[in-house]
């Protein structure tokens, strides 16, 4: 194929990564100016083309569900068990190193004990400041190289004379253990004090921390070696001599062979706490190379014969494990293959209701999600036609809600009656195809108007039969009343509180438990201006007066609830200007994107402003707030508003 050809094949991102590739090229055989920029873009481009590789081949691969199925295993199974051992690895290197760090520590702490034995019992045997050659050449027999120096009164004595030591220190003090470092050397120091007869005996005993004293510490362990950073080794012959942390001393042992593949060696570094001669504090580097296999022997020589079988018991839980691992290897492909398996039928069913054949059926194997979900699949081919029927009842059933919308659209007030002092207006949004709130104005005679506002609880059409019921025994109520009966010369007004007191037992009587509504009921004396309500639970109407807003007060509980509820009712006088707004809750409690609520603040806030404007006017203002206000209409509450206003 030609090169043109080949190149129009590639993108714009390949063909720029090869001309780099020629660019690297050049500049690695004539070293062309500048050619490190070729290098810099290959590597970016070739970066960006592996990446996009590697998505392409992965969708590919995990395209199937076998494949993704592998690849979560790996994920889920492998990954965990590689940082498990990882961590293992990390634990028993950290583990292993302290053990056989604390192990020469204990070394060093039981080899300290003995020099302050010997300190002691130097003491005690001490005469005058004469010390007995015999009994330190018996305390050498314990302790090889045993160094003291005794100081009795103004006598000082070394033992050796030529002793690292000269003194002792004056800030060591009886009981005194530890490591003293003085002329580039450690020393296992102790001193002891014995006051007998009017005599006092201070001895600093002390063993050198060098190769010989080494070769007995932990002999099974491996190798220690101590280092002391503030002793240094000068290269002699230098103009300009480079110092370095000096190795006091190493124990010249080697390291025992490994047992198997898991003995590997390990090294661990501790600090020890050490002394300058003149008092200063120092710290002194301990380094252990040892093995596994040699610290376990150490840990477990107690056991004897007992360690055998303790590991031959470890080996065969851990054959167990390795038997129980490859089972459940088995057992996991096994299930892999009948869940892709089932997974495929699937996906050839589908293919063939995509081609609209649905006479394919699945073969169900097993009984398991995946099949019964096969099992579900030749059921659907068969629920078709029921859909399709149930489509159709669906959208007869949509017709008849919008005729229940349309007759429930008659209950409410066809036309806002004309008072001499009062305004009216009402609205009611539903939140579905009909509404549970209800609004109504009733004409009781020529000089009283029954104004009435319900909220019903729930939504759809059980709340919407419960309105219509409530507003036909309201009518019925107001369509009895005797506007002719009066005490006196004082006509007998309509009591809000009986009417609502007989809705609260129908409502109780015709209705299941737990069907409520709130109510509020008013009757407007036309000829006076005066408003007698009764608020069965309802939101409290605001009323606006001369810019400011006052809520009428709620002087009973909801209605449904309990059928024999006394109600009262309360009379208030308008003046001439008062806006009364009465709302359901779908207006306060319309929430946005965040779920704050309108609230009774902003509406009372839009009443004030808008006031003096006309009824409808405000209406529209309101809801249209509202509407914007809230994040999702369709699933809000119905919205439902009456205003009234005196003039």
């Amino acid at each position: 194929m030609q090169l043109p050809a080949i190149l129009k094949r590639l993108t714009r991102l390949e063909r720029f990564t090869l001309f780099m590739f020629f660019g690297v090229a050049l500049n690695a055989i004539y070293r062309i100016p500048g050619g490190g920029l070729f290098n810099l873009c290959f590597v970016i481009s070739f970066a960006i083309l592996l990446v996009r590789g590697t998505r392409r081949t992965m969708r590919k691969v995990l395209w199937r569900l076998r494949n993704r199925l592998l690849v979560t295993y790996v994920f889920v199974g492998v990954v965990p068990l590689v940082l498990i051992v990882v961590m293992m690895a990390l634990t028993s290197y950290v583990l292993f190193g302290q053990i056989a760090s604390n192990m020469v520590r204990d070394d060093i702490d039981r080899r300290t004990d003995l020099v302050f034995s010997a300190a002691h019992d130097l003491a005690l045997s001490t005469r005058y400041g004469i010390v007995s050659a015999d009994f330190v050449q018996d305390l050498r027999q314990r302790l090889p190289r045993l160094r003291a120096i005794v100081r009795s009164g103004d006598l000082i004595t070394m033992t050796p004379t030529d002793g690292e030591l000269a003194t002792i220190p004056t800030w060591t003090t009886p009981g005194f253990k530890g490591l003293i470092a003085a002329n580039n050397m450690v020393f296992l120091a102790a001193m002891a004090r014995v006051e007998a007869s009017g005599r006092t005996a201070d001895v600093l005993a002390y063993i050198p921390l060098d190769l010989e004293t080494l070769a007995d510490f932990s002999p099974d362990l491996g190798k220690v070696t101590f280092v002391n950073p503030s002793f240094r080794n000068v290269n002699q012959g230098a103009t300009d001599p480079t110092l370095r942390p000096r190795v006091v001393t190493t124990s010249d042992r080697p390291l025992a062979a490994a047992r198997g593949f898991w003995d590997l060696p390990f090294t661990w570094i501790s600090a020890l706490s050490a002394k300058q001669l003149g008092g200063q504090p120092d710290t002194l580097f301990m380094t252990v190379r040892s093995r596994p296999a040699l610290v376990i022997s150490r840990l477990f020589r107690s056991l004897g014969t007992g360690a055998t079988i303790l590991g031959l018991v470890l080996l065969v839980i851990g054959l167990v494990f390795l038997v129980v691992e490859g089972i459940s290897l088995i057992l996991s492909l096994r299930l892999t293959r009948s869940i892709t398996r089932t997974v495929h039928d699937l996906y050839v069913g589908t293919q063939s209701v995509a081609t609209g054949d649905f006479s394919r059926r699945i073969p169900v194997r097993a009984k398991d999600q995946l099949n019964e979900l096969a099992g579900s699949f030749n059921s659907m081919t068969e629920r078709m036609e029921h859909l399709i029927a149930e489509v159709k009842e669906k959208e007869k059933l949509e017709a008849e809600l919008e005729i229940a919308r349309e007759v429930q659209a008659q209950l409410f007030p066809k036309g806002v009656p004309r008072l001499k002092t009062l305004e009216l207006a009402g609205i009611c949004n539903p939140a579905r195809v009909v509404s549970g709130d209800y609004y109504d104005f009733v004409p009781v005679d020529a000089r009283w108007t029954a104004i009435v506002i319900g909220d019903i609880s729930g939504k759809g059409i059980s709340a919407a039969l419960l309105m219509a019921s409530m507003q036909s025994g309201l009518h019925a109520q107001i369509s009895a009343f005797d506007g002719n009966r009066r005490v006196g010369e004082i006509a007998v007004a309509p009591s809000t509180a009986t009417m609502v007191g007989r809705l609260n037992r129908q409502l109780f009587e015709n209705t299941s438990p737990g069907k409520y509504a709130t109510f509020y009921c008013a009757v407007y004396d036309d000829d006076n201006a005066r408003l007698t309500y009764t608020n069965a639970g309802h939101l409290p109407p605001i009323l606006v007066r001369d810019g400011k807003a006052s809520r009428l007060e709620v002087n009973g509980m909801v209605i449904g609830i309990v059928p024999d509820t006394p109600y009262e009712q309360v009379i208030i006088q308008l003046q001439k200007g008062d806006l009364l707004a009465a709302f359901t809750d779908g207006i306060t409690e319309a929430e946005d994107e965040a779920g704050e609520q309108f609230g009774d603040e902003r509406l009372v806030s839009l009443l004030i402003e808008n006031s003096n404007k006309p009824l409808d006017e405000i209406v529209e203002i309101t809801t249209r707030t509202v509407r914007e206000w809230a994040y999702d209409v369709a699933n809000q509450d119905d919205t439902t508003m009456l205003l009234a206003r005196s003039v």
